[in-house]
């Protein structure tokens, strides 16, 4: 059998061996076929209801084998179905108890039924259904490499914050990182696609511009490419796998996610081909029924039962010769693991050809990712000279992104503000894209942390980035129909802000033409940002 993919966790939490077993159990119910967690008390199997793919549907069967030996005990399932004529797809699940320690371990792996020389098609990985369900479960906590697991990725908004990721990334004992300069509502999506469908092979964290920046001076060789991604392994000893923002936008962001599973779940698998939890319950388990039947055999032979002992001892016989035979198939497996680790190790560290079987499925403009190539990451650019100029009753995300980027998240635009600019017709687009840029350069100064004297912020504003900006306005604050209470209390991360403050695009002009930024300006203790709320046209007239 190809081993394919693999992960394994470490599960705490409270009847975390039992409560694993019952998502087991639900993942692979349906309709058709309902498990229990009572069903795995014992050895059995099932047939179990239909694979669905986006090929068609396929049946399934389910096998498992329990085992126990004093306070240690294991479950493990293989699930079996046809994907082809001549293939079979399994997913090998393990839950272990040893020594105090839960382990769950999924697999996947597939093998011909047959013996013809033809070629074999590239298969789809996807993350199997159950540890998403894990995941979500509350009352446990995942880890991986001593990593937290979970479907969340890890935000890196300051410099003290990208030092502390700068100082752990040289560990030999974590998962692969895949750092996301998000920029765009593409790596924004990226970032959240992998968080969620990578769980267990990499943690995924965001960067802005600033913190990519701390951690590429770190580390010279770990270059996050301009709106792009770098995956940085372990050790850092092997180069990174980087994807432009270029290329992202070519592949997209689901067959980047594709070609990251394969070429990860291979890896892991390649490092973690053997179930070593599952193996100890077993020996300990094969060690203590010999035990038995060996007392048993001297029982009956001191009790004059021949017939007992007879059957004591063949009983020890079959046991044993089971246990050869295990390890036989044991062997076999690992020589011919081995023999694939090696051409995958091979190919790897030649970083020219990708894999023979996903030739024909890859296309050439990513044969570099899929193959494991680092692509040399482009020049750290100017974050505020690419920041692209709004377009009148238009999507205004990718410009409002490059901002909060630049700015290292001073300045982040609500979903309000969004809707104001896309749904008006704003005769100056690039006046409006300047003030907003001198706004988020006044953010990054009023809250970079250092004390200063800001008697007057108006006149601050003027005075520093030739802002013109009421703090206040009567009209406003004194609205009292729900109309404007968007504007002078609105909610947004838990906070209640005001919005009344605005820069004055333009005035004296045509109301159509009266252009006004709406933001609110975060207190102390609090996340230290301008909140905007509104980027359009005058709110009244």
């Amino acid at each position: 059998m190809q081993l394919m993919y693999v992960v394994e966790l470490v599960v705490e939490g409270e009847d975390s061996f039992d409560r694993v077993s019952t998502h087991i159990a639900d993942w692979l119910s349906g309709p058709r076929a309902w498990l229990s967690p009572s069903d795995f008390a014992t050895t059995g199997s099932r047939e179990l209801s239909p694979a669905r793919t986006p090929d068609g549907s396929y049946p399934r069967h389910g096998d498992w084998e329990v085992l126990e030996s004093g306070s240690n005990r294991a479950l493990k399932l293989v699930v079996s179905q046809a994907v082809g004529t001549d293939l079979e797809l399994s997913t090998r699940v393990s839950v272990t108890h040893v020594d105090g320690v839960v382990r769950f371990r999924v697999g996947i792996g597939r093998e011909t039924t047959n013996q013809r020389l033809v070629p074999v098609g590239a298969t789809d990985i996807f993350q199997p259904g159950i540890l998403r369900s894990l995941d979500q479960d509350e009352g446990l906590t995942l880890r991986a490499e001593g990593q937290l697991v979970n479907r969340r990725y890890i935000p890196v908004k300051t410099a003290a914050e990208a030092g502390a990721v700068a100082e752990i990334l040289a560990s030999e004992d974590r998962l692969p990182l895949a750092l996301v300069h998000v920029r765009s509502t593409d790596t924004w999506n990226l970032a959240k696609e992998l968080s969620r469908k990578l769980l267990g092979l990499v943690r995924t964290v965001t960067l802005n511009f600033e913190t990519a920046r701390v951690i590429g001076e770190a580390h010279s060789e770990l270059r996050v490419p301009f709106g792009g991604l770098a995956i940085a392994w372990p050790g850092l000893g092997t180069a990174p796998l980087t994807l432009s923002a270029e290329r992202l936008n070519e592949l997209g962001v689901e067959e980047v996610r594709r070609v990251l599973t394969q070429r990860l779940g291979a890896l892991a698998a390649l490092g973690n081909g053997e179930d070593r939890a599952w193996r100890r319950v077993r020996s300990l388990a094969e060690n203590t029924r010999l035990l038995e039947l060996s007392e048993e055999a001297s029982r009956a032979r001191e009790g004059g039962d021949t017939a007992g002992e007879i059957s004591a001892l063949k009983q020890q016989v079959e046991a044993l010769e089971a246990a050869k035979a295990e390890f036989e198939v044991i062997g076999e497996e690992a020589l011919q693991q081995a023999d694939r680790s090696a051409r995958l190790a091979r190919q790897l560290e030649s970083e020219r050809n990708q894999a023979r079987e996903e030739a024909a499925m890859w296309q050439s403009s990513y044969a570099d990712l899929s193959a494991g190539k680092a692509v040399e990451a482009p020049a750290p650019q100017n974050a505020w000279a690419a920041i692209p100029v709004l377009v009148p009753r238009s999507d205004p995300g990718p410009t409002f992104l490059a901002i909060t980027d630049a700015a290292s998240e001073r300045i982040v635009f609500t979903d309000r503000a969004n809707k104001s600019w896309s749904e008006i017709d704003y005769p100056e687009p690039e006046d409006m894209t300047e003030k907003l840029i001198l706004l988020a350069r006044a953010a990054v100064v009023l809250y970079d942390g250092e004390v200063k004297s800001i008697p007057l912020l108006d006149d601050w504003l003027k005075e520093n980035f030739g802002l013109t900006v009421a703090l206040t306005d009567q009209t406003i604050s004194k609205w009292k129909r729900k109309e404007m209470r968007w504007l002078n209390e609105f909610e947004f991360e838990d906070e209640t802000l005001n919005a009344t403050p605005h820069v004055k695009v333009r005035d004296a002009v045509k109301f159509n033409e009266c252009g006004r930024i709406h933001f609110a300006l975060e207190g102390k203790g609090k996340k230290g940002r301008l909140v905007v709320q509104h980027v359009g046209v005058k709110t009244y007239e």
